[in-house]
């Protein structure tokens, strides 16, 4: 009887902690996962506004719009990027239509005009975060601006960080085990 009751005590106090503990952890998981989340989106909104007040806007006929962008002008070099975590920029015409990229090989996405930020899967394990921009001057569009960062700078410490609470959650769990089994065994005597 004495070893049944402790045995009780100790899973309980065991459980209502381990429930504390995984709860604690979901939200830390959470609370990083969009902390991270937003960070990214911040930086391809930033950039979206840094190029928008970069572009060269020139002149043209009524009948072609009234403005366009120089694309050579706004965007002058085209140089492969050799990091991994690089910003990649792609402008569209009015029509939607792909004018300059700084991808060295353009993924088939197609135009959403929307300025939230979206995660798009490419395939295998390449994913990237978007923002896609519409670039107005007055009344008359001059074309689409798209900006995109590898989702990998999320997915990275996501993945070290679930490992690393899941492991934290059980060794916790396993000593509070023990530590359930002592006090129990104290509260019987």
């Amino acid at each position: 009887m004495f070893q049944a009751t402790r045995r009780r005590l100790a899973l309980w106090y065991t459980t209502v902690t381990a429930i504390l503990l995984l709860l604690f952890a979901t939200g830390v998981f959470f609370y990083v996962r969009s902390t991270l989340v937003e960070r990214v989106d911040d930086t391809l909104k930033h950039v979206v506004e840094v190029v928008n007040r970069s572009l060269v806007i020139e002149s043209v006929s009524v009948s072609e719009g009234r403005y366009q962008v120089d694309v050579e002008g706004s965007f002058p070099d085209n140089a492969e990027a050799v990091e991994d975590d690089h910003i990649d920029l792609e402008w569209f015409n009015p029509q939607g239509e792909l004018v300059w990229s700084t991808f060295s090989d353009p993924p088939l996405i197609p135009l959403h005009l929307n300025r939230r930020a979206e995660t798009v899967h490419l395939g295998g394990d390449r994913i990237l975060r978007q923002v896609t921009q519409r670039i107005n001057l007055d009344r008359y569009i001059l074309g689409y601006l798209r900006v995109s960062h590898p989702w990998f700078e999320v997915t990275k410490p996501i993945r070290q960080l679930s490992f690393d609470l899941a492991l934290a959650t059980l060794i916790t769990i396993i000593i509070v085990g023990f530590i359930g089994w002592f006090l129990s065994g104290l509260a019987i005597q």
